[in-house]
């Protein structure tokens, strides 16, 4: 329960207003946390999580609309799945595993707006696979 209901649900208690007020006032806390939720749906329309991969042996660009991001959020996997083995043991050396990114996760730290601009930037050097550099970026 948020607090502003907490509080609401505590003057009606207290006394310091009716029941009937409170039930106005919980009507309206709803009222506006729904046209929350429409604002971040219509900005999610707009914005894109992007995945870049270029290699000297493969380029990927991976471009997903952040309002369908949890639909096709397996297209982003098959995109992780398209970087060279030995750039993904390079990034498992220092501690990064983007087979382990909890998509559904990323996209509420997206709308609650803790996640924005690069996520990930990492630049690998291989003699077998040459140069590879990998992009995950919010724009």
């Amino acid at each position: 329960m948020s607090e502003e209901k907490k509080r609401i649900l505590n003057m009606v208690q207290e006394g310091r207003i009716t029941a009937e007020e409170g039930i106005e006032l919980l009507a309206a806390l709803e009222e506006d946390e729904q046209t929350d939720i429409a604002v971040k749906s219509a900005n999610n329309s707009r914005r894109y999580l992007r995945v870049k991969v270029k290699s000297d042996k493969n380029n990927v660009n991976l471009k997903i609309p952040l309002g369908l991001f949890k639909v096709v959020s397996k297209l982003a996997n098959m995109g992780i799945r398209m970087i060279p083995k030995s750039a993904m043991e390079e990034m498992r050396e220092e501690g990064i595993d983007l087979s382990e990114i909890n998509f559904e996760e990323l996209i509420d730290l997206i709308d609650e707006g803790a996640v924005d601009g690069k996520l990930v930037d990492i630049d690998t050097e291989d003699s077998s696979d040459g140069k590879t550099r990998v992009e995950v970026y919010v724009d």
